[in-house]
């Protein structure tokens, strides 16, 4: 196969690269939606991948699919389990949206491994979240709606809370918007965005996958016993604070604030976590009364309702969902695909970035990571549409440091 096309900006077609930023900037319009949860920004996705396979199958181009060793591992248990489940018809759309999410990503990576459509992806995503914060933040402070916690036309607050918390991580990866006063601009409006969106799940993945992308950052530009001595140090710091936050009652002060940003936000945090906690202890007991083969994707809310649950809803962690309406095999292919991205994550910080004009801080690739699962405790993101953008971009940025380490090999050689 002709691989020298992808590379090339002299023979390249524009149109692919329009299609998918043009998608990019959709990834929040999920509402309303249609049959299979088929949104507007589907549409959009729908389009662009079908551009970009027209576009590879004129071109000749070679054609990478990542993750796609443990998606497979997913949609045929997930096949399997939708068969002799309550709900056949929603198990095969669920799988239906890991094929088409799995080429989007596929798409992306793919034409993210020229600098200049990679370059194009992260300026469109930074500008077009900022975008998307800024219009959230006007119509929650005007309270269109009633809203009380801003989400768009995400399906809920935390989904838009985790869309702006990834674009803020891709924000600090690249070095799109170029212009410093631009960049500050941009990253004020997608923080302000996570905090109208009420979300302490964003809030918490923002502050462990920081965390985890400093420490790692200070690992690879000091040693091991430094490391250690500032992640102990840091850990007594926020004892200490949780501790005096206790014992002088500022907990119970925020959890009965009338502030209505800390009433929809950090004062929930204790309700939320006692629901979840109800709703954990359910789900596997589901799995525990369930078979081997799983009881079916996006089964879980049918299967509590009919069993009478203290608590009626969808999974909330993709690790149990994974488990409970896929079986025991299923989460091998998580786990394959967990492992997966670490490793295009750790790849661009232990080796020379591909492109250096395009990334920022490739130490932020592990914050990516510890986010998403984190997020994924609480959440069932492997549905949502920007994370797998995020993962196209990795991808790319992955495949783009293969072929730059074989270059200097040849080189070498």
């Amino acid at each position: 196969m002709e691989t020298a096309s992808v590379a090339t900006p002299a023979g390249f077609d524009r149109l692919p690269t329009v299609l998918v930023a043009v998608a990019i900037v959709s990834l929040p319009i999920l509402q309303p939606t249609g049959p299979g949860h088929f949104t507007p920004s589907d549409v959009l996705i729908a389009i662009a991948v079908i551009g970009f396979l027209l576009w590879a199958g004129t071109k000749r181009i070679e054609v990478h699919i990542p993750y796609a060793v443990p998606m497979a591992i997913l949609g045929l248990t997930g096949l399997l389990a939708a068969l002799f489940g309550i709900a056949p018809g929603a198990g095969f759309v669920a799988v239906t949206q890991d094929v088409f999410l799995l080429l989007w990503a596929a798409a992306i990576a793919n034409l993210g491994r020229n600098p200049r459509n990679l370059r194009v992806m992260l300026e469109v995503w930074a500008w077009s979240a900022a975008a998307w914060g800024s219009i959230l933040a006007l119509l929650t402070i005007a309270h269109v709606h009633g809203a009380t916690r801003g989400q768009l036309t995400f399906d809920n607050p935390n989904q838009a809370g985790n869309f702006f918390l990834l674009s803020f991580l891709v924000v600090l990866l690249g070095r799109r918007p170029l212009n410093p006063v631009a960049r500050v601009c941009v990253m004020i409006a997608i923080l302000g965005a996570i905090l109208f969106t009420g979300s302490n799940a964003a809030l918490v993945s923002l502050a462990l996958g920081g965390a985890g992308g400093a420490l790692f950052a200070i690992w690879r530009k000091t040693d091991l016993l430094f490391t250690v001595g500032v992640s102990a140090l840091t850990v007594a710091v926020l004892a200490g604070a949780t501790s005096y936050a206790i014992e002088s009652g500022l907990l119970n002060r925020i959890e009965n604030s009338s502030n209505v940003f800390i009433k929809h936000s950090v004062a929930r945090a204790p309700k939320s976590a006692g629901g979840r906690e109800t709703l954990f202890k359910e789900e596997l007991g589901l799995y525990r009364t369930g078979s081997l083969i799983g009881r079916g994707p996006a089964t879980t809310k049918l299967t509590l309702a009919s069993s009478f649950g203290q608590v009626v809803k969808e999974a909330h962690d993709d690790y149990l969902a994974t488990l409970i309406e896929r079986g025991p095999l299923a989460v091998v292919g998580l786990l394959i695909l967990i492992a997966g991205v670490f490793v295009r994550a750790l790849s661009l910080t232990l080796r020379p970035p591909p492109y250096p004009q395009l990334l920022s801080r490739p130490s932020i690739a592990i914050s990516i990571v510890i986010a998403l699962l984190v997020t994924a405790v609480t959440h069932e993101i492997l549905h949502y549409r920007h994370v797998w953008a995020l993962l196209g971009i990795l991808a790319a940025l992955y495949l783009c440091e293969r072929e730059a380490a074989a270059g200097r090999a040849s080189g070498v050689a």
